[in-house]
Parts: C-alpha cells; structure tokens; sequence
C-alpha cells in the first residue's frame, strides 16, 4: 500500500480547500468566495460568498469534518475564513506550507509560498506572479463591489490555486514517502502540526482584550509621551540627538557603561544596534533595558505593540513555526508579546470576565533534565527552583538559601544555566554577565561538572545531528544543518530545548481548544486564556492539568504552571514595572494629572 491509498483509505473526504478574502488590520477575514475538489471523487464545488443572496451559504459546511482530510497552503487563512463562516474547525488539517517547512527548514530561510514551492518540485501549469497580484489586488481593493467580470475571474483565480495545491500534495506525497516508508507517522506528524495551524486561526479570531481607555489615552498623547521619552532617557542613556538615533552618542553611552570591550560590531566596526544584541545585554544592564524599552517608544510616530479591531480586540498573526526551532515569531510592532514587556500593561479582562496568564515554570530546565536523563538535573527541577538548587549544589550559596535572601546570586547562576546549556564558553559567559573572566571560568566550570551527564547527552545529540545533517524532534519537525553550524556546531545546544519547547506548546493549546478553553494568546512557554469570573477556580486547575500533561506526553514529565489573574490591566513586576509607572506618570503630566 502506497501513501495515497493509505491515507484514501483513513478518510471518506480527501478534500483541497481554498478561500479568497480580505481582511483589515486588527480585524476578521472577510470571506469573498471558496473553491473544494474532493480528490477521491474529483467533485468540485464553489462559493460566491459576497451579498446578502449568497448568505445561505453560511453555517453549511459542505463535508463531514470527522471524516476529512482538509488541505491547504497556510491553513490560518482558511480555518479563519471557516470560523467566521460559523463552521466547526477541520480536525485533519494537511498544511502543504507547514509541510515544505519541514523538509527545507535550514535549507531556504524564504520561498514557501504556494508558487515558489510548486516551481521548485517542477509542477507545471501553474499561474505567475503577476496574475497572482493581479487577482489578489482586485479582491481587496473593489471589496465587495465586483463586477460580474470579476466575479467570474475570481472564481477561476481561486479554483486555479486549488488544482495548484493539489499537484503539490502529490509531489509532497511522493517526496516523503520515498524518505520514510512509514505511513503512519508522516500522516499523524502532518495532522499534529496542521491541526495546530488551525488552532493559531482560533486564536487569532479571539484576539486579544484590551483596557480600551488606556489605549485611547495612550494613543491620543502619544507624540507628547514621546517627547517626555525623550527627555527622561537623554538623563540615564544618551543617544538621541533631537529625535534622531546617533551612533556615535550611543558607542559613547556604551563606553560610559563599560560595556565598549564586550559590545559586538559590525563588518564596518560600528557597534551593532540590532535588537538581539540589545536585548542581550538588557538583560543585566539597567541603562540598556531602558533604552530598549524607550527606543521602541521614540523611534515610532505612532503607539505600537497592538492593531485594535472593530471589537475592541487586537490581533495579528502569531506566524507559527516562523522560527527556526518552530516558536511563534510576532510582530514586535504590532503584538504585545513582541513589544517591550511594559507595553503589556493595556491588557485587560472585559466585565465579568478574568484574563488568566499561565506559564510553564523553568519549563527549558525541565526540558533539559527529562531529555537527558540528567539525575542530577531531575532532582534540581523537582525542587521547583533549578537555578536557586544549582547555586546550592556548587555551594555558592548555603543549603538554606532562599530566592529573597539571595536573589543576585541565584540569578547570576539563572543566567549561567541557561547559557552553558547552550553552549556558552566562559569569555562568552564573562562578557554575558559582566563579572571577571576567572568568576566566568570558576561559574562555568562547577555548573559543566555538576551536571555531567547533560553535557554527555547534549554533545552526542549535536553528533548525531552533524553525521545526518538535521536535528528532529519526536512529532517531526526537522532542521537541516547550514555548513556554518557544521564547521561551528557550539550555538545548537538550544535547538533541542526550543524546539520541544514549541511541540509542547501546540499539544497543549490543541487540547485547551478541544476543551473550550478561549485563547487569548500563546507565547512560548506560556498561554494567555480569558474565561468567565464564575467557576474560574475549577476552570483554572483543569487548565494547570492539560498544560501540565502536554510536557508529558512530548519529553516524560509534567512541568508545573504557574497562574497569574488579570483583570483590569496586566500587571508588571519588578525593573518592567518601574519601567511602566515611569510611562503612565508621562501620560498623566500631558492630561494635567487628571484621569
């Protein structure tokens, strides 16, 4: 039995599925027409999805969604379209996009669109480019008034993407089961990671609640804020010159930080102003946290971080598996959880309703030990504080230490975990923590003995993955290797961590959906849910359990969660909430102190 009969014989629908739409920023899809061929009975079916006439469409979903297999090329955009259309979500979800990924992810870094990947399997007959952009262009711009030309255009342009998608299935097909001849687990890995695409649909149909007035104020006073920004940052990092970034204030606010000899350059020799170095180096710096934090303020015209919806919700796309590792990878100018963490203050519960942020606990520490099997690893988790366990274990603290008695010692070894985890050499750890290079070797060294058996499994992990050329994780997905991690394979060590990290993720945010929990937002290790005030204490410890249970089910160990409530606003904590207070205070002096 090939592929194609094996999967023919799971389903009573095998169907390709395609939607044309427009949607505005912040908002739902708006479906315009949607084009199915059930490839196992070669039926074809379209809608016209425009005008009051056609509104007997809606609510009739025209296959059996326990017995099909739905295809498409990016399945958020279609399971939206299905969800305002009031269907149930597909449960059998081939994404070919998520699918190509798999297979190229490390390979290409671009080109998974419907027609660059079609024109690399050499499928014939497909349209170009500029008939795309054609058809795309009118959709959106004459919404929804279309001539009967039109419509009739549409209607073939979207047919057209279908019969494409299914030449492309084939070919996938054909691809992977020549790699694997293991039916089965090419078609529930698919299903798994599909289904999860789906899920990303509801999420972002949901979107995110927001304390609308907060937002308003914000918004109306931004430009004087930002002038404000300008002034109280000029006092602790001076970099601006006016409004506008200097390079040569900021290697001069470095130097005055001390940081100038750790600061990485360019080919060019200018000290590098990309957000990953940055942030790197906020994570121990106050001055540069705050400039971080400032600059995502100053360097815009416009208040950032949310698209506000018609209902009040903001929403974009969580571009899942747009990392490597397979995380999310948001907008940091149009998603809270991109944006500085102060910028997630405006969040906030509708009346009668609460906001619950749950995170899985040093979820990356768990992964690690359960992985590797590291008993001494395992029991430093167990205790529910693995980097304050560590600190003990190498005695840089005594055996009753707490986090409140020594909290910058239990950071110190935090941050030291979780770089050697990954690979990071001592000069590296130095130039992290801003401590001598001889600290950085004691630190380094203590926590690579410590925890032997990590460092054994993490390398013959790396090894393994340099002899095939790609890391996999356990529900398949892949990462090829690029000959600069083959001549350097030091910086991998993470890859294994996030990437089941990722899979844990979308087991639980399938399984929260099944249960009708609404997701507000996923982060990467942690999920945002809104639900009624009423019964939310019994809703809160189901939630703890499914999220607890899906770390079992991908690396062997329940990881704890830890629950926050938000009601009015998000609220923050410690540098991120002084960070915050500092912002609200500007907006009151430009109000005259009245709310």
């Amino acid at each position: 039995m090939n592929i194609k009969e094996y999967i023919w014989e799971q389903f009573d629908h095998v169907v390709v599925y395609d939607y044309e739409f427009r949607q505005l920023e912040g908002n739902h899809p708006e479906p315009v027409c949607v084009s199915y061929k059930d490839l196992k009975t070669g039926e074809v079916k379209q809608q016209w999805l425009v005008g009051k006439d056609n509104m007997s469409f809606y609510n009739l979903s025209p296959f059996p969604v326990a017995a099909t297999l739905y295809i498409c090329h990016y399945a958020v955009a279609e399971v939206s379209c299905d969800i305002v259309r009031g269907f149930e979500k597909p449960r059998f979800i081939w994404d070919s996009f998520i699918e190509e990924k798999k297979m190229l992810n490390g390979k290409i870094k671009r080109g998974f669109g419907l027609l660059d990947t079609c024109e690399r399997y050499n499928i014939k007959g497909v349209m170009n480019m500029a008939h795309k952009t054609l058809w795309r262009d009118t959709i959106i711009n004459n919404y929804p008034k279309y001539t009967e030309a039109e419509q009739g255009g549409i209607l073939s342009y979207n047919l057209e993407d279908v019969i494409t998608n299914e030449k492309l299935f084939y070919a996938q097909l054909e691809k992977l089961s020549f790699n694997n001849n293991n039916h089965h687990q090419i078609v529930s890995q698919a299903i798994f990671h599909g289904r999860s695409m789906g899920v990303c649909a509801q999420i972002e149909h949901n979107g995110i609640p927001v304390n609308l007035d907060l937002y308003n104020d914000f918004d109306k006073h931004y430009e004087e804020v930002r002038q404000l920004e300008i002034e109280e940052l000029v006092k602790v990092f001076d970099c601006y010159e006016g409004e506008k970034f200097s390079n040569k204030k900021f290697a001069a606010a470095i130097e005055k930080e001390g940081l100038s000899e750790r600061w990485p350059k360019t080919d060019k020799g200018r000290l590098k102003t990309d957000d990953r170095t940055v942030y790197r180096f906020a994570e121990m710096n106050k001055a540069i946290q705050q400039y971080r934090s400032s600059k995502f303020i100053i360097e815009s015209r416009k208040l950032k971080g949310y698209l506000i919806g018609k209902d009040g919700r903001s929403r974009t796309s969580l571009n899942m598996f747009g990392q490597i590792t397979g995380r999310t990878n948001v907008s940091t100018a149009k998603n809270p959880f991109g944006a500085p963490r102060r910028m997630r203050t405006m969040i906030g519960a509708p009346k009668g309703k609460i906001l619950v942020y749950a995170d899985w606990k040093s979820q990356e520490a768990v992964i690690q030990a359960y992985l590797s099997q590291d008993q001494e690893m395992i029991k430093a988790v167990k205790t529910g504080d693995p980097y304050l366990s560590t600190s003990k274990l190498v005695n840089a603290v005594p055996q009753n230490a707490t986090k409140e008695s020594h909290g910058k010692i239990r950071e110190i070894y935090k941050q030291s975990f979780l770089a050697i985890s990954y690979g990071q050499t001592p000069f590296g750890l130095k130039n992290k923590l801003g401590i001598p290079l001889a600290n950085a070797t004691f630190i380094h060294g203590a926590i690579i003995k410590a925890y032997s058996n990590y460092q054994i499994w993490i390398q013959s992990l790396k090894d393994r993955a340099m002899q095939r050329g790609y890391f996999i994780t356990k529900y398949g997905w892949k990462y090829w290797l690029s000959d600069r991690e083959m001549a350097n394979p030091r910086s991998l060590g993470n890859w294994p961590i996030q990437s089941h990290g990722s899979e844990i993720l979308r087991r639980a945010m399938i399984e929260l959906d099944e249960t009708g929990f609404e997701i507000s937002m996923i982060v990467h290790d942690a999920v945002l849910i809104l639900m009624d005030k009423k019964g939310c204490v019994t809703k809160i410890k189901a939630l703890k359990q499914i999220m607890s249970s899906a770390a079992y089910e991908i690396i062997g160990s329940e990881i704890p969660v830890d629950i926050e409530i938000i009601k009015d606003t998000f609220h923050q904590k410690g540098d991120h909430k002084t960070m915050w207070e500092s912002l609200y205070k500007k907006l009151l002096k430009v109000k005259g102190g009245v709310r």
